[in-house]
């Protein structure tokens, strides 16, 4: 991965991002599944990567603009890049399952995907910065409007967005 901040790689993950962050203002439901699948397939991604190649991971030391960042990268991470990046997919596996699950677990997910997407924001270009504060914000929105959320999956609520019948009060 380059640093460019003009490759189309960097404007679609911003975009996206944008996109999930004016769902989660209107289309609570919609942005949850985004982001889900946003956590998910980078989950595999990186899974996949830490093992078939692990170096890829190093680019982001020159990307960083913080030296606590490039230090760490260059020093502990280097010697030891499968299984950190191993620890984090799986950690962004459960984010997003945890996401799209009952309100207790999408809570959990919605807190460690707030976290997580905070940490990596300082990998600059790397991590899509500022793609990372925007989907923080948005997972930020969706914590608080968790009690528009039902008990029970993120499908059943889906169903009522497509659902014809009004609702009763």
């Amino acid at each position: 991965m380059h640093a460019n901040i003009f490759s189309i790689t960097y404007l679609v993950a911003n975009m996206v991002s944008l996109i999930v962050l004016i769902a989660a203002i209107s289309r609570a439901a919609v942005a949850r599944v985004m982001l889900s699948m946003i956590f998910i397939g980078a989950g595999l991604f990186n899974g996949v990567m830490a093992i078939r190649d692990p170096n890829l991971f190093m680019a982001y030391g020159a990307m960083t603009p913080l030296r606590v960042y490039e230090q760490f990268i260059y020093g502990a991470f280097r010697n030891n890049i499968t299984a950190i990046v191993i620890s984090i997919s799986i950690c962004q596996l459960a984010a997003g399952i945890f996401i799209a699950a009952t309100r207790t677990f999408m809570i959990t997910g919605l807190t460690a995907a707030i976290i997580f997407l905070v940490a990596i924001a300082p990998l600059g270009a790397g991590s899509a910065f500022p793609s990372t504060l925007l989907l923080a914000a948005a997972a930020a929105i969706l914590l608080f409007k968790e009690t528009a959320f039902t008990v029970f999956p993120l499908w059943t609520n889906l169903s009522h967005l497509f659902s014809h019948k009004k609702n009763e009060v």
